[in-house]
């Protein structure tokens, strides 16, 4: 036997930014023979250019989301001998003709109705005033054809304005593309309305999503970690696979008992960063994962440490997937080049204490790599120094316990709360649509909390919700009068999907909904509006400041450390203030207590207890 390299390995590790050897980062520099995950936003693509009216799409969204990569796949299916031609030779035609023909000055391929297809690959590789003439030269392609527009919002924007400028030589037609993505934004619709233009946000696609596909990251591990190819047989014959923390992991991820429970928390993961308002992009899972998965090492990395110490068992710990998931041992400047650490690292399970968890945790079964000597922390201490080394030895202890059982549990029914997130399955059940009509838990301490976020700290289930005057939102004194008494049986609570049909006031599923792998990310209160023509006004949340309400509705008291919440919440609450009421009555609340001002005869005031 040898040390061996695993060409695999080096594969995976393309992904991370944080190597000369990066090559997978974007789609022109990626591996030709490796598959690609089937988005939902393919299928979409191929259906909407055999629509007779399409003239226009847009993919818009953040750098990483997979525009190129999108574009490539919809030339590959829609090649016409691809029955007869290897994958590899025609993703490697696919690509020669994206970096020729990329700017739409010719068609690229044709749909399977015949009609010409153009592709502009980045609007960022022109400027402001040509990026406007190609947008409005796309808007009505040559020979009835049909363009795909890859663009960020940022840039999209700026072309768009720039053809919006009448005195410079804009057209003003270029607009239809922001009109359709706020559109998007504010109703979920993806198309305009004469059906010419589509414009994806990419933004909403999910990396852990719920559906049919199975999510993206449970995709990349399946792929990484399989044994149905030979990609992990180098290491069978390596002299340092017993000490190897990157061949562990992959048999751990790929165990047949425990490995899709592995998987489907790490998912579960993912979804929650998504779900507080992180946007993880497909570069930035992909890069997360490679890293996860080689713990940071090379082959050649874990050859040198074996080659130093053949039975050292203690330096393995912190490369381990459960741990190098939340890029401990990164710097911050590399976090920074993958943001999707910092949302990972915001719920690492290894940093909430739980009585029912730490109590059944045993440092004495680590595993067969441990965080150093187990039994360290029960050393004799003589000094405050020691105290310390000891504390922190054992806090590094239980933060590895703790990642390590949260992956390995088999119990998922608490692993919200585990990650510190105490209201995220209530978060979660509001897109139930089978649940208990009846049920108005999730409403009711919606409400509370926003309650809370304007000083009112009421005891016990109250069936109304106070609006107070928008004057005493910043500044509480003892007394604040009250704007407006709102019944809480006409308040409702939703999840995107839901808000989108009641916006556009249609029960029709919205076209972002499809067209993108998709997971609920925000949640509603629809709150009755003061005049019954008006629409409802909505509050929206996102988990991070769910959790900020439902602790408020417990009794949490946080104005100082969460203001900047605070005033965006008191500003969505001010739309429900009654400023139309003239009657000789004022509603106070005093402490906690309610009291009316009434003005009598004599302009005199009298206070009562509500």
């Amino acid at each position: 036997m040898s040390l061996e390299v695993n060409k695999h390995v080096q594969r995976i590790r393309r992904y991370q930014p944080f190597d000369v050897d990066t090559s997978e980062m974007i789609y022109e520099q990626a591996d030709r023979t490796q598959s690609l995950f089937r988005v939902v936003t393919l299928d979409y693509l191929l259906s909407a250019i055999e629509v007779p009216t399409m003239k226009t799409i847009v993919l818009t969204g953040d750098a990483g989301h997979g525009k190129t990569s999108l574009c490539a796949s919809l030339l590959t299916e829609l090649w016409v001998d691809g029955e007869t031609i290897p994958s590899d030779v025609r993703k490697r035609a696919v690509f020669h003709e994206l970096a020729e023909a990329g700017d739409a000055n010719r068609p690229l391929g044709r749909t399977r109705s015949g009609r010409p297809l153009y592709i502009l690959r980045d609007l960022s590789e022109l400027d402001p005033q040509a990026g406007a003439h190609k947008l409005v030269e796309l808007l009505d392609p040559p020979d009835e054809g049909v363009a795909i527009i890859c663009a960020n919002e940022g840039q999209l924007r700026k072309c768009v304005a720039e053809d919006d400028n009448l005195d410079n030589g804009g057209t003003g037609r270029a607009k239809v593309l922001v009109r359709t993505l706020t559109d998007g934004i504010a109703r979920g619709q993806v198309s305009n309305p004469d059906g010419t233009v589509i414009v994806i946000n990419l933004n909403y696609q999910s990396v852990a999503a719920e559906g049919r596909n199975g999510g993206f990251v449970p995709w990349v591990l399946r792929q990484w970690t399989t044994s149905q190819w030979s990609r992990w047989k180098p290491c069978e014959t390596c002299d340092a696979q017993d000490v190897c923390p990157i061949l562990a992991n992959r048999n751990e991820l790929n165990d047949a008992a425990h490995g899709p429970q592995r998987r489907a928390a790490i998912r579960d993961l993912f979804a929650a960063a998504e779900r507080t308002g992180a946007v993880v992009t497909t570069r930035q899972a992909l890069a997360v994962t490679s890293y996860m998965l080689t713990g940071g090492l090379s082959c050649e990395n874990v050859h040198t440490k074996y080659q130093w110490s053949r039975s050292n068992m203690l330096w393995q710990a912190p490369h381990l997937y459960h741990q190098a998931l939340f890029g401990d041992r990164l710097p911050p400047q590399q976090r920074h080049r993958v943001p999707a650490f910092f949302a990972l690292r915001k719920l690492d399970p290894g940093k909430v204490s739980r009585r029912q968890v730490d109590d059944r945790l045993d440092p004495d079964a680590v595993g067969r790599f441990p965080p150093g000597d187990p039994k360290s922390y029960l050393q004799k201490t003589r000094t405050i120094r020691d105290a310390q080394k000891q504390a922190e030895q054992l806090r590094g202890l239980y933060t590895f316990l703790r990642r390590a059982d949260f992956f390995n549990s088999i119990d998922n029914k608490d692993r919200f709360a585990r990650m510190g997130l105490q209201a995220g399955d209530d978060f979660v059940s509001v897109q139930n649509k089978n649940g208990d009509p009846a049920d108005t838990t999730v409403r009711d301490r919606f409400l509370k909390g926003l309650e809370a976020a304007q000083g009112i700290h009421r005891a016990g289930s109250n069936p109304d919700f106070l609006v107070l005057d928008p004057a005493f939102f910043a500044h509480r004194a003892r007394a604040a009068v009250i704007s407006r008494r709102v019944s809480s049986k006409g308040v409702e609570v939703v999840d995107q999907v839901a808000q989108w049909q009641k916006e556009g006031r249609t029960s029709d599923t919205p076209g972002m909904r499809n067209a993108v792998e998709w997971l609920n990310r925000s949640i509603y209160i629809r709150i009755p509006a003061v005049d019954s023509d008006q629409a409802a006004v909505s509050v929206e949340v996102d988990l991070l400041r769910f959790e900020l309400l439902t602790r408020w509705a417990a009794g949490l008291r946080s104005e100082v450390q969460h203001e900047a919440e605070i005033r965006g919440l008191s500003g969505s609450l001010a739309e429900l203030a009654d400023s139309s009421n003239k009657d000789d009555e004022i509603q106070v609340l005093v402490g906690n207590v309610m009291r009316k001002l009434m003005i009598d005869v004599g302009d005199k005031i009298r206070s009562v207890r509500a």
